[in-house]
């Protein structure tokens, strides 16, 4: 269990104030929320690489020291991945997995640096320097570095920032096993709260220094608490009726009139293709636009109902 309580931080303005958090054994959790709100700061906090003014951090029943206590800051069962990297720059990719997988006899290290090797794409890679990579390879190679040390938690900022769309998905696959295995525990930081939608088990909305809302991937996505945080999801329809905001996304309609819900008359502007889905954009009355995803076109539609997944 990693239990962070009534964690504050203040430089000159207040960064961080009354978090707190408990995570299980193979629980994820995405941590989303605007630039500059202090989410990276949390995780040093968490990490050991930053002291907190107010407030522990446990992981288990060991309480985790920071750098005023310390020679080396840190704890080896907390990784942190941030767009620092904290890469051995002069050595090659592959000694840069192995220096973190040594621990492992012989054998069974090798076995791991080649399945990271292979994992994150760097095996044509493994004799060249760090410092010469690029900044993905760079951040592939601090994933592949974190994974190795097989922690407890896992710390991730950004982790998929400059990642192609099907190493994300090869990589949120073996996150996922992680999980289960090994029982992991992951904090994914973002500002894309779509990236974790199908990752995480539970999100915390963060917004100022605080945890303004925590719950699971879907009451965010279907019942967001207002547009601000709903559009950190994904898109958001805004229209108004009878003095009343409605927030719906774009898959939440219906053009059978027979369904139950409220009744809004649209005038189509144009498609945008997808693939899986058409992006269709109407007109709501004289200044709203609302966008519908569907499977075709839609532009033969003239009324919707409104039909909310989480009310």
């Amino acid at each position: 269990m990693l239990k962070i309580r009534n964690i504050h931080i203040s430089r000159h303005k207040s960064i961080l104030s009354g978090i707190n958090l408990d995570l299980k054994p193979g629980q994820i959790l995405g941590l989303v929320g605007p630039s500059g709100a202090g989410k990276s700061t949390l995780l040093k906090i968490i990490a050991g690489l930053l002291d907190a003014d107010l407030g522990a951090v446990k992981l288990g029943k060991e309480q985790i020291a920071g750098p005023k206590n310390l020679l080396i800051p840190g704890h080896p069962e907390i990784q942190l991945v941030n767009q620092d990297f904290e890469l051995d720059l002069f050595h090659t990719v592959r000694e840069n997995i192995v220096l973190k997988a040594n621990y492992l006899p012989k054998i069974e290290c090798n076995e791991l640096v080649d399945e990271l090797l292979e994992l994150f794409e760097l095996a044509q890679l493994t004799e060249q320097v760090a410092k010469t990579l690029s900044g993905g390879e760079q951040q592939r190679l601090a994933l592949a570095r974190a994974l190795a040390m097989e922690p407890k938690v896992i710390l991730l900022d950004e982790p998929f920032a400059h990642v192609d769309a099907h190493l994300k998905s090869r990589i949120s696959n073996y996150l996922m096993a992680l999980k289960k295995i090994r029982k992991t525990i992951f904090i994914l930081v973002t500002h894309d709260g779509q990236e974790v939608l199908n990752l995480a088990d539970k999100i915390a909305f963060f917004s100022e220094g605080k945890i303004q809302r925590i719950d699971f991937p879907e009451a965010f996505y279907f019942a967001p608490k207002d547009a601000y945080e709903g559009l950190f999801f994904g898109d958001l329809n805004q229209i108004k009726r009878h003095k009343k905001q409605i927030l719906f996304r774009p898959t939440e309609f219906s053009s059978d009139l027979s369904h139950e819900g409220e009744e809004i008359e649209v005038k189509f502007i144009r498609k945008s293709f997808c693939g899986p889905y058409y992006q269709n954009f109407f007109k709501v009355g004289k200044k709203e636009t609302i966008v519908l995803y569907h499977k075709e076109p839609l532009d033969y539609v003239q009324k919707i109902k409104i039909t909310k997944r989480i009310s």
